[in-house]
């Protein structure tokens, strides 16, 4: 084949004595990317930056969340329907009231909501303190993949927390869960929350209100901020209200009488600090009885904070075996 450029500059294919390809004869770009990969991580000890998104698109695809991560993308959170049973809602409500019970010193008046009137309690730690189906929450097959399409692989459990919210003036500001990192905010989620919704909620009940988009602002709200644009997050009990840590959000009062109950699992980057050190706050030994899954979440294996000659060594070691974990960056969602 010919190639001619006439005077306007314009290249045109001119048949000639060169023999037709085949497209079979050259690799495809499947063939050529595979090839490239292996090269990369035989020769270059480190994997393709696309390495995982198979993996990721998966998991989304098999728990059909595929909406919800459009959700995530445009509106910095998503309501996922029916995630806790209501047997399990029924359990995880006894269990937060009775530990709510134990750090107050008083019983919940869950009825008429008198013991929580104009406030609401935070109960801490509950990952160590509840049961075994508040901690499977960390686990779940509808939560925990979106967490990961925006945390990665190797996130982490930052803390889970109850909250117990009466009647009256109580009302959460916008704001952001993004603390302690200054604006500008990344882009990419650097936090994620989810709400386990163990009541209903409904504008009159004190839902969470959200101000769709704010994922994108990458700062967070100053005074006065996000009133105007925020909108109630009405949803049954038993569902998961899933948030990037950008997104702004708050609380509306509650104006019924009994109290409204939520678990907030906070997740987070591997290099941020937690809020909860389930490490240090649990024993050695029933850590050691956690499924390995659960255990990478509230316990893992750090590549930093040696404390000794030995602690360096095998923190180096980690980091060399776990590399894709530590060094690729938020899009190949490692």
């Amino acid at each position: 084949m010919t190639v001619a450029i006439p005077a306007n500059g314009v290249r045109i294919a001119r048949a000639g004595t060169s023999p037709a390809r085949n497209r079979n004869d050259h690799p495809t770009n499947v063939e050529r990317n595979h090839r490239m990969q292996t090269k990369t991580q035989d020769d270059l000890g480190y994997p393709m930056i696309t390495e995982g998104l198979d993996a990721v698109r998966d998991s989304i695809a098999t728990a059909g969340l595929e909406r919800h991560v459009m959700d995530l993308e445009i509106d910095g959170y998503t309501i996922v329907p029916d995630v806790l049973p209501a047997d399990t809602v029924a359990e995880l409500r006894a269990d937060l009231l009775s530990l709510a019970a134990a750090d107050a010193g008083s019983p919940v008046d869950a009825v008429a909501g008198t013991s929580h009137r104009d406030r609401t309690q935070e109960v801490a730690l509950l990952f160590a303190r509840g049961g075994h189906t508040m901690r499977e929450t960390v686990l779940n097959p509808r939560t925990l993949p979106l967490i990961r399409y925006l945390l990665g692989e190797s996130c982490v459990l930052s803390s889970l927390t109850g909250y117990v919210k009466g009647p009256g003036k109580c009302q959460l500001g916008i704001h952001s869960d993004t603390a302690y990192v200054p604006d500008p905010l990344p882009p990419y989620a650097q936090l994620a929350n989810v709400n386990l919704l163990l009541s209903d909620y409904t504008a009159a009940d004190g839902c969470l209100t959200m101000v769709p988009g704010s994922h994108r602002y990458c700062y967070r709200p100053r005074e006065g901020q996000g009133g105007r644009e925020c909108v109630p997050v009405v949803a049954p009990a038993g569902s998961a209200v899933v948030f990037h840590g950008n997104t702004w959000h708050g609380a509306a009062p509650r104006e019924r009488d009994g109290v409204r109950l939520t678990l907030s699992l906070l997740y987070a980057r591997l290099y941020m600090r937690v809020q909860e050190n389930y490490a240090e706050a649990m024993a050695a030994a029933e850590l050691d009885t956690l499924p390995a899954e659960m255990r990478a979440l509230v316990a893992p294996e750090l590549p930093t904070g040696w404390r000794s000659v030995d602690d360096a060594d095998a923190m180096f070691a980690r980091r060399r075996s776990n590399s894709r974990l530590y060094y690729r960056t938020r899009g190949q969602h490692a």
